[in-house]
C-alpha cells in the first residue's frame, strides 16, 4: 500500500498562544527513497494554497491558524489529521498534540504571551498541588500511567515588562491516558490436557492498533516459578505434558523498554491421566479347586478419550500367564492349586 506520512510539531505543543511560531514537517516513513517530493498541506480538508514544501511554517499565529492538518506526497496516503489550537489567552497550558499512551513520557507547559516575565508557576492535577517554581514552567512525567490521567491545571504570576503590578492566569488541559495493550489472559489447548499431550499456553492480549509497531516481550510461570522468561513468542509449549506439568499458571507482558508490564489473573491447569493405574479384581472372592475363576485388570479411562484402544497383560508371580490382548480379563475354567500365586 502507500505510505502514510506523519505531521509532526516543532516545538511539539498542541496548543500555542496568537503570535507563536510552529513548523509544521510532513514526516515520510524512513523506508521509502528520498528522492525530490512535491508536498501538498490540507488544512480543514481544504488545500493550503501555494505550499509544495516539507515544512509548512506558521510565523506570528493567528485565531485563524487554528484547525486539522495534513499533508499528502504525490502518489502517497493523505496523513492524519493533527489539531493546533490557537488562544487568545495570557496564559495557557501547552501538551502534545499526539495521543497519549501508558508508558508514554510526557511534559506539559505553563506557557505565557510575549512581553511578560514569569514570576511563579504552579501545576495541579485533580485540584492538588504537585508542583511550584519559581523558573521552571514545566512538568515532566517520566513514564506516565493511566491512573496519571485527569485534570491538570497551571497557574502563573506574570508581570508585563514596563509595569510593576502582577497578574495570577490559569489554564487547564484534560489529559487521557490510553491503554497501550489489555491486561493478559491465560489460554490453555487444548482445553482438557491428558498426560503425553502437546500443551500450548498462550498469553492473550490485544495492542492497541495505533501503536502496532510497540515490541511485546512475555514470560510465563507456574506456581509463581519461572518456566519461560520474557521472549517474543505468546506462547509457551509443551512437547510431551506429564503430571508435573499441573499448577497455576500465570503470564506477563511487558514492553520491551519495561516501562509497562502487565500480569495476567492465575489459571489453574490440571493434566490428566490418560487412564488409572490398574487394579487387580478376582471373582469370586474365595476360591476352591475346581472353580471357575476371573481375574480382572480394573482400569479408568479418561471420558474424553474414549475411543482409546487399550490392551491388557496378565502375570503371575512375575511370569507371563496372558500376553497382550484388548480383554481386560483373564479367565480360569478350572482353577487348580498350581493357579495360586
Amino acid at each position: 500500500g502507500a505510505i502514510k506520512p506523519v505531521v509532526t510539531f516543532t516545538p511539539n505543543w498542541g496548543n500555542i498562544i496568537y503570535n507563536d511560531d510552529v513548523t509544521l514537517t510532513c514526516d515520510v516513513p524512513s523506508t521509502v527513497p528520498e528522492e525530490p517530493r512535491t508536498y501538498h498541506w490540507y488544512k480543514d480538508e481544504r488545500p493550503i494554497p501555494g505550499d509544495q514544501q516539507r515544512l509548512h511554517i506558521i510565523r506570528s499565529s493567528v485565531e485563524e491558524d487554528r484547525g486539522d492538518y495534513q499533508c499528502q506526497t504525490i502518489g502517497g496516503d493523505i496523513s492524519d489529521p493533527v489539531f493546533l489550537d490557537v488562544k487568545e489567552n495570557y496564559v495557557i497550558l501547552q501538551r502534545p498534540p499526539s495521543v497519549i499512551y501508558e508508558g508514554d513520557p510526557l511534559t506539559l507547559r505553563c506557557h505565557h504571551i510575549r512581553d511578560f516575565n514569569a514570576i511563579n508557576t504552579k501545576f495541579y492535577k485533580d485540584d492538588q498541588e504537585i508542583k511550584s517554581s519559581e523558573s521552571d514552567s514545566t512538568f515532566h512525567i517520566p513514564n506516565i500511567t493511566m491512573s496519571q490521567s485527569g485534570l491538570y491545571k497551571c497557574t502563573k504570576q506574570i508581570q508585563r515588562i514596563d509595569r510593576s503590578d502582577v497578574q495570577e492566569h490559569s489554564d487547564v488541559s484534560n489529559i487521557s491516558v490510553k491503554e497501550l495493550f489489555s491486561p493478559p489472559e491465560i489460554k490453555v489447548t487444548p482445553s482438557s490436557v491428558i498426560k503425553g499431550d502437546k500443551m500450548m499456553v498462550r498469553c492473550d492480549t490485544r495492542l492497541d492498533p495505533l501503536r502496532g509497531g510497540t515490541e511485546l516481550h512475555f514470560a510465563f510461570y507456574r506456581d509463581g516459578r519461572t518456566v519461560r522468561g520474557y521472549d517474543v513468542s505468546d506462547t509457551y509449549r509443551v512437547r510431551s505434558s506429564q503430571l508435573e506439568d499441573s499448577g497455576k499458571y500465570t503470564c506477563e507482558v511487558r514492553m520491551r523498554s519495561d516501562t509497562v508490564r502487565k500480569m495476567s489473573d492465575g489459571l489453574y491447569i490440571q493434566i490428566h491421566e490418560l487412564f488409572s493405574p490398574p487394579e487387580i479384581k478376582v471373582i469370586p472372592s474365595r476360591l476352591i479347586e475346581g472353580d471357575e475363576m476371573t481375574v480382572r485388570c480394573d482400569t479408568r479411562l479418561d471420558p474424553l478419550r474414549g475411543g482409546t484402544e487399550l490392551h491388557f497383560a496378565f502375570y503371575r508371580d512375575g511370569r507371563t500367564v496372558r500376553g497382550y490382548d484388548v480383554s481386560d480379563t483373564y479367565r480360569v475354567r478350572s482353577s487348580q492349586l498350581e493357579d495360586s500365586g
